[in-house]
């Protein structure tokens, strides 16, 4: 099921999480395809600690899940605080 972003940006505060909306990069430069398309992702901070989610980066890229993997990852943090999605 897909979730409009102002929701799961709204969900996410209420947790003590911020969901960050970008191009993704390859290194330090915007990733581009054989046709020259750039690709835009998700990226999840921890308001506690200040770090991005790992799996919403990796060693090589950055801004790597979509709209569902970011209301999957909150919904599992729903769920560890015990709260209702």
């Amino acid at each position: 099921m897909t979730y409009c972003e102002s929701t799961l940006r709204r969900k996410a505060y209420k947790i003590g999480y911020q969901v960050v909306k970008g191009f993704q990069h390859y290194g330090r430069y915007v990733y581009h395809n054989s046709y020259g398309e750039r690709y835009s992702g998700y990226m999840v901070k921890d308001l506690s600690n200040g770090y991005f989610e790992w799996g919403s980066y990796n060693s090589n890229f950055d801004f790597c899940w979509n709209i569902d993997d970011v209301a999957e990852f909150l919904k599992e943090q729903y769920e560890e605080l015990g709260l209702a999605w």
